[in-house]
């Protein structure tokens, strides 16, 4: 099965995935909103890095349980 099969299928089935996956998806589309704001301020600097940590939190998260699928099948 391909990576994005994997991805696909967990989408599918398993539902901490899909939570983990539609958690950063609608991190990236807030941060995007996010950086476009002018002015910028601090306090807005701030909250887009702390966003853009979990959303890298929630990637590492994803990636863990697609390489435990690709391990499994």
């Amino acid at each position: 099965m391909t990576r994005d099969e994997t991805i696909r299928k967990l989408y599918e089935e398993n539902q901490e995935f899909r939570d983990v996956k539609d958690k950063h998806d609608e991190l990236d589309k807030k941060i995007a909103k996010l950086e476009k704001h002018f002015p910028m301020t601090h306090d807005l600097e701030l909250e887009i890095e702390k966003l853009k940590k979990e959303k890298l939190y929630l990637k590492d998260k994803m990636e863990e349980i697609i390489q435990e699928a690709m391990k499994a099948s």
